[in-house]
């Protein structure tokens, strides 16, 4: 039986690089939060295969309390791979995959918030669609 190399997608890392909390009063938990995510993608021009997913999620309850987080996920993808698969790597899977640890960042900030927020859970999310490409003034590598 051959084996065949896997055309993988693995991630380096997720960085937290921003976190915004304001609080007006403490929660009342039968007030809406709204929700809003935004995730890009960018091609640093001297990594070849590697690619950064910028995610910027808002969490927002009108007069109790507003949360804006930004992470960046560092990702590489396979050699060898069609235009096609690369497009569902950067599009769907990536975002997908570094979702969770986003998610699980903001629950374990906002438990620790106590009355603030109590722990807000966000809901699993389903990638779909091409993501924008920032160029490349909008990342400036310190």
């Amino acid at each position: 039986m051959e084996v065949k190399p896997q055309l993988g997608l693995q991630l380096h890392t997720v960085d937290i690089l921003k976190v915004d909390f304001n609080s007006s009063k403490s929660y009342d938990k039968k007030s809406q939060i709204n929700f809003d995510l935004t995730a890009n993608v960018f091609y640093p021009e001297k990594e070849g295969k590697r690619f950064k997913i910028i995610m910027q999620v808002v969490l927002e309850s009108e007069k109790f309390f507003h949360l804006e987080v930004l992470a960046i996920g560092e990702f590489q993808y396979g050699s060898d791979i069609t235009d096609e698969v690369k497009a569902a790597f950067v599009n769907t899977n990536a975002p997908a995959i570094m979702f969770p640890y986003v998610r699980s960042f903001i629950t374990t900030f906002t438990a620790n918030l106590g009355m603030a927020t109590g722990p807000v859970i966000i809901p699993t999310q389903f990638f779909k669609g091409k993501l924008d490409e920032l160029p490349e003034e909008y990342i400036t590598e310190d």
